[in-house]
């Protein structure tokens, strides 16, 4: 599994992926549970970006 952590790190691989999205989106993203993520710890986000690549296209878990 390819895994990133932080929001900062998400947003340059979107970025790389031609999918730019700011760091306040992310962030909604995460308080709505929109995106997939897991928090191992308190202020700790790890996004799979295998679940990253599949939520960017459509296909939601």
């Amino acid at each position: 599994m390819r895994k990133v952590r932080g929001v900062k790190e998400l947003d340059k691989y979107l970025k790389l992926n031609n999918c730019p999205m700011s760091e306040a989106t992310l962030y909604r993203l995460v308080k709505r549970k929109e995106i997939p993520f897991n928090r191992p710890a308190p202020r700790v986000l790890l996004f799979d970006l295998d679940d990253i690549d599949s939520w960017l296209g459509g296909d939601r878990k």
